[in-house]
């Protein structure tokens, strides 16, 4: 009898071996890498509408517009029949334009003409609201260049647009 338990346990013993050795290392290791990104995959698809998805559905103002459609300025003409005066300025009077900056003589006023459709902002900066958008192809009143921002009248609005939109001043 103690020959027959021994033998039990030695069968025991090896077919445990048997087990132990059926698998090598590398193959337990693969199981593990395996086993692990199942781990990783199966988190990031938990999370994947957060990391992924942009649930933001207010668009952002960027100042570039990609419509190339004209829209032409609304103007009103008024013609009288009285006499036309013309008065030299002599003194600091108010003129149609409340340019800030009319004592700068470093920049020329002029005209430029819109390239592309621009926002224009209150402040030198796109980070500024929009008062408007320019269309391609409107002809505007030009003040000065500050860093590359244009202060440019158009429709009666003054404000900043972006140099690359319009041509070069015309004085």
């Amino acid at each position: 009898m103690p020959d027959n338990r021994y033998n039990q346990n030695r069968q025991q013993d090896e077919g445990q071996a048997r087990v132990n050795n059926g698998l090598s290392s590398t193959v337990k290791g693969i199981i593990a890498i395996m086993l692990t990104l199942l781990v990783v995959i199966i988190v990031i698809m938990i999370f994947a509408k957060s990391l992924f998805i942009n649930d933001n559905t207010e668009p952002k103002k960027t100042g570039v517009i990609t419509s190339t459609e004209y829209i032409p300025p609304v103007t009103t003409t008024t013609s009288t029949a009285s006499e036309t005066t013309t008065t030299k300025k002599t003194s600091k009077e108010e003129d149609e334009y409340d340019d800030p900056y009319d004592d700068d003589d470093e920049d020329q006023q002029g005209t430029v003409s819109c390239i592309s459709a621009v926002y224009l902002h209150p402040e030198p900066t796109s980070s500024s609201e929009n008062l408007l958008t320019i269309p391609a192809g409107a002809e505007c009143k030009y003040f000065r260049n500050e860093n590359g921002w244009y202060y440019v009248e158009y429709n009666g609005t003054q404000g900043y647009a972006w140099n690359t939109f319009f041509s070069a001043p015309v004085t």
